[in-house]
């Protein structure tokens, strides 16, 4: 199952989609959530629903919860998380399953975002593990283990510039991390055999121009 596309839904998922964005605009969040949860446990390979739904979410729930709120809502989804991680080797749908279940309830729990970013790298769905990785490093900018998680993510997607960025932001809050310094390795090769093969397509353009 690849990442999908909202034209890629069925029609009566489209529908729903187009609905929940314009109650998204009316303000509607409630109707949102409810809208687009379904559609996510259809088809939650489809990334603009997650973003959408996500969008919603954090519209309802406030950008700082207490302490006590934040840990409640870690022992109460550790059951799930526990599973979904036993899960991510063998099936890791399975995973994303477990995770979403807490983030309808827990949008930010870094725990089930990271269990998705897992899933969806798993499944190569380099996209959805990027939002992931990202909405972990938001809620924890300054662990090093979230710039690694989403550093990874960016070059898996092909996005090697954006890579770069978060290892040399890595590298400075930590100088001798060997993964940080093997990411920005791996990272700036693959920008320069990518800016290569733009060269070379040049060249190629250049000499197919006609004679004028």
């Amino acid at each position: 199952m690849p990442e999908v596309t909202v034209a890629e839904l069925e029609p009566r998922l489209q529908k729903q989609v187009e609905s929940a964005r314009a109650a998204f605009d009316q303000g509607r969040h409630d109707h949102v959530i409810e809208n687009l949860a379904t559609v996510l446990r259809e088809q939650p390979s489809c990334l603009a629903v997650r973003r959408l739904l996500r969008a919603a979410q954090l519209r309802l729930v406030p950008a700082r919860a207490g302490l006590f709120d934040r840990l409640a809502t870690r022992v109460s989804s550790s059951p799930f998380v526990l599973t979904g991680a036993l899960l991510l080797k063998q099936q890791p749908l399975k995973a994303i399953v477990s995770a979403d279940r807490v983030l309808l309830r827990d949008p930010g729990n870094v725990a089930a975002l990271t269990l998705l970013g897992e899933g969806a790298t798993a499944l190569g769905w380099t996209e959805t593990a990027v939002f992931a990785f990202e909405a972990a490093r938001e809620r924890e900018p300054g662990r090093p283990e979230r710039l690694l998680s989403l550093g990874r993510a960016l070059l898996g997607a092909g996005r090697a510039p954006e890579a770069v960025k978060v290892a040399e932001e890595l590298l400075r809050l930590q100088p001798a991390n060997a993964l940080a310094v093997a990411l920005l390795r791996d990272a700036a090769v693959a920008v320069t055999l990518a800016q290569g093969r733009w060269e070379q397509a040049g060249d190629f353009r250049g000499k197919q121009a006609p004679a004028g």
